[in-house]
């Protein structure tokens, strides 16, 4: 019998910024497990082999951090979070204004 995973996306989110504003360890690991994942290549329809290890490797340690069901990420969410974490690329409204 297949077991489906029934799990709100917004939980599993708050209990990732939980693990990583409350544990240092984890957030300087997620930091480096992103820095391992290439940046998007234009040139590159598939995601290379090395590049789905490290997904598969930081999905891992997201359900051990959180203690709980936890989907995997996908390969455009790795890319957007590395784009926010390592390059440091997020679209911000300027404060006060």
């Amino acid at each position: 019998m297949d077991t489906v995973l029934h799990t709100d996306p917004q939980e599993q989110l708050r209990s990732l910024y939980k693990s990583l504003l409350n544990r240092q360890e984890n957030l300087d690991e997620f930091r480096q497990l992103l820095s391992e994942y290439p940046p998007v290549a234009d040139d590159v329809d598939t995601e290379p082999l090395a590049a789905i290890e490290v997904r598969t490797r930081l999905s891992q340690r997201i359900r051990e951090w959180t203690g709980q069901p936890f989907g995997g990420l996908s390969a455009s969410q790795m890319h957007m979070w590395r784009a926010i974490v390592i390059d440091r690329r997020m679209a911000l409204a300027p404060w006060g204004n």
